[in-house]
């Protein structure tokens, strides 16, 4: 572990590990006249960081001049707003720590405030002794984002989201997407909304407002295009979908991951799309407003076939794409959308206002740079985006995630992108829990302030897992003050016994029982899965999940419940490798000998999963559409105990 383990890394610091200032209950936090009540609200996170790490609160102040005044020999934390410097960085800011003083300087109100969060995580690390030192810093990326889906079957209470706007800040994040389908509370549609729990309009300025403390920008992001699966699913809606559709078809996470379009040659459509966007984009105070339009799967495959043979799949897209685009603008907002489909027409890229953003997505570990390439030299502005890789799993794909991370900022770099934006999905049921994701949502932080540390962190001709010890150790240490440095890389280990993952079992069941049109050669798939690995990956499972919970024992409270929920994912992990050991017996008759557990006691065993499961779930969410995920385990254990 480097000896001054700070998330992001900073870009200039120089360090006397030999001296340091030593803070004790009469040092006084002091505001230079030029700051604001703002600056106050930043003082106060400090204020209350002393609190939780050392257990008493230091006294906040204000002087004209802390050189003239009478404060000007006594201890003190020194905030002061200064010229800007040469680059006009608002966010940059300096510190140093010397005999009686700790000086944060900045030129903007976001500067002292990232000051602020960097001396933070030195008072977790070292305490009443902060060492001298000088911090010269400010950010690569000037967007700097984080995207969380709150509409595939999750829907966090109003708490759990401004949580994760302290979590987001604390990293220097200054951006925060919500992805939205239908899981706000649309005025006169409830129809699309009930079965969801919705965030309501109020939950959103309340955030909003809670954002602007934290100089996070909270940037709305609503689905008008694709991945409309619940409103083309309603009595009332169905007719605007490119594709049959209609609330007779049974519920199937795999068709609405797949089959969600609007109709593009009905009026009524784009209509549609208005009253959504009329409704929503007044509720924030960001200037950015992303209008999805991903994943058209069904576009010209249904009402539009015709039309698309004639004109072209690519001109249905772009002509409903700027319809909406312009419409945005009507209200001055800065559009931005999700650029999958575009790049698949290169040609039609030139069509695009030249101030709209593409969100150029690629989640593998080995992303494709010709893709952001392609829109580099189409001369359209575009933030890249990578992934968490949590969706479809009970634990995030950390080796696949830091790798993704990792180059997408080194093409962000090379492209000239305008911001990173990194992306938690939920797709099938959003089973993967909250916590799983903070490491990577904080290694994407780590890497847009400061692209430059990847190189420092260890060479990239090695095991991953050695690679990635340096930073899983800071994490473990800084996010959840885990003084054995264990539990990022226990969680890495730990995705690595995903050898049946949820996706795989829910693309199992709904062939099995015909609740999809979408066929997978689930014979195939498990065939491939190794008994040995199954046996191997469920024992690892559970005994990860020991190490976890004797590790939380040493835990400070306010990180129990993410430790909770790890130690639910790894059960769960294990239980899903005993059922496809199952599985490959009865559905694809293989000869398992030594099933780990028979089929009536992993049903039982399940069940108390779910139980555990549904009580972390309700503690950062609403109840939303967990009634899905217990359908769905609920059929599973039918299917084990009719095994019997």
């Amino acid at each position: 572990m480097s000896y001054l383990n700070l998330i992001p890394e900073p870009v200039k610091i120089d360090v006397n590990m030999g001296e340091h200032f030593i803070i004790d209950n009469n040092t006084k936090i002091v505001l230079n006249q030029s700051c604001s009540f703002r600056e106050l609200e930043s003082a106060r996170l400090l204020q209350d960081e002393f609190i939780r790490q050392i257990g008493f609160s230091l006294p906040i102040v204000k002087v004209m001049d802390l050189e003239k005044g009478s404060l000007s020999d006594d201890k003190v934390i020194y905030l002061k707003k200064i010229d800007k410097d040469k680059s006009n960085n608002l966010e940059s800011y300096k510190i140093n720590v010397s005999n009686n003083r700790i000086e944060i300087n900045a030129p903007g109100g976001i500067g002292l405030f990232y000051g602020i969060q960097t001396l933070r995580q030195l008072i977790r690390a070292y305490g009443l002794y902060i060492p001298f030192l000088s911090i010269d810093d400010k950010p690569y990326f000037a967007n700097r984002g984080f995207y969380y889906d709150v509409t595939r079957g999750k829907v966090p209470t109003l708490e759990t989201l401004k949580g994760l706007v302290d979590r987001i800040s604390f990293y220097k994040l200054n951006q925060l997407q919500l992805y939205v389908e239908h899981t706000f509370a649309f005025e006169k549609m409830s129809e699309i909304w009930i079965g969801a729990d919705p965030l309501t309009a109020e939950e959103i300025l309340e955030l909003d407002q809670y954002c602007q403390k934290h100089h996070v920008e909270l940037v709305p992001s609503l689905s008008t295009f694709g991945h409309l699966y619940q409103a083309l699913s309603t009595s009332t809606y169905g007719y605007l979908s490119e594709l049959d559709a209609g609330p007779d078809k049974p519920y199937s996470w795999v068709e609405r991951q797949m089959h969600h379009t609007l109709d593009v040659s009905n009026q009524k459509s784009f209509e549609f799309v208005q009253k959504m966007l009329d409704q929503y984009i007044p509720l924030f105070s960001s200037d950015k407003f992303n209008i999805c339009c991903d994943e058209t799967f069904d576009l010209g495959e249904g009402k539009n076939k015709e039309l698309a043979e004639r004109e072209g799949k690519g001109r249905l897209y772009i002509d409903f794409l700027k319809k909406i685009i312009n419409y945005v603008k009507g209200y001055n907002r800065n559009v931005m959308f999700w650029g999958d489909i575009i790049i698949q027409h290169p040609d039609l890229l030139s069509e695009l206002p030249g101030d709209v953003v593409c969100l150029n997505w690629e989640y593998s570990g080995e992303p494709d740079e010709n893709k952001v390439r392609t829109v580099y030299h189409s001369g359209i502005k575009q933030y890249l985006c990578p992934g968490v890789s949590g969706w479809n799993l009970l634990m995030n794909d950390m080796d696949n995630a830091f790798s993704n991370i990792e180059k997408i900022a080194q093409y962000g770099k090379k492209y000239s992108a305008i911001g990173i934006l990194n992306t938690d999905w939920g797709d099938y049921g959003h089973i993967n829990l909250f916590a799983n994701s903070m490491p990577g949502m904080i290694y994407g932080a780590y890497l847009s302030w400061n692209p430059e540390v990847v190189n420092s962190i260890s060479g990239s001709d090695i095991d991953i897992t050695e690679k990635y010890s340096v930073i899983d150790e800071r994490i473990s240490l800084l996010e959840y003050q885990d003084q054995q440095g264990k539990i990022v890389s226990l969680l890495r280990k730990l995705a690595k016994q995903q050898i049946a993952d949820w996706g795989m079992i829910v693309r199992w069941k709904e062939n099995k029982f015909k609740e999809t049109t979408i066929e997978f050669n689930n014979k195939e798939i498990f065939a491939s899965l190794s008994e040995k690995e199954l046996k191997d990956s469920y024992k690892n499972a559970l005994s990860l999940a020991d190490d976890i919970l004797t590790l939380s024992m040493s835990i400070k409270d306010g990180y129990k419940l993410d430790f909770k929920e790890f130690y639910i994912s790894a059960r769960g992990i294990a239980l899903l490798n005993a059922l496809a050991l199952i599985i490959k017996r009865y559905d694809i008759d293989e000869e398992i000998e030594d099933l780990v557990l028979s089929p009536e006691e992993l049903a039982s065993k399940i069940e108390y999963w779910l139980y555990d499961y549904k009580k972390v779930w309700r503690v950062r969410n609403k109840e939303s559409e967990l009634y899905h995920i217990e359908d769905t385990i609920s059929l599973l254990c039918r299917y084990l105990r009719g095994l019997i």
